[in-house]
């Protein structure tokens, strides 16, 4: 997300990458997603994730953004 924010790229590439992140957060380390659909708790895990992981990215997408402005 810095290299994205750097570049300039818009900020709706954040909503696509939450949804990923908030994936990959859940499946790593292996595991942990079995353990999260054995209670049946896992698309109230995933979809409650996704605002802790957009607000992530988007102190990264920040960053580069101000970044850039420095350099330039």
């Amino acid at each position: 997300m810095i290299v994205c924010g750097y570049l300039n790229l818009s900020f709706w590439i954040l909503v696509p990458a939450s949804i990923v992140a908030a994936f990959i957060g859940l499946h790593f380390p292996s595991g942990k997603a079995e353990m999260i659909k054995a209670r049946g708790m896992y698309w109230s895990t995933f979809f409650g994730s996704i605002p802790l992981q957009a607000i992530l990215l988007s102190i990264l997408f920040g960053a580069g953004w101000g970044l850039n402005a420095l350099i330039n």
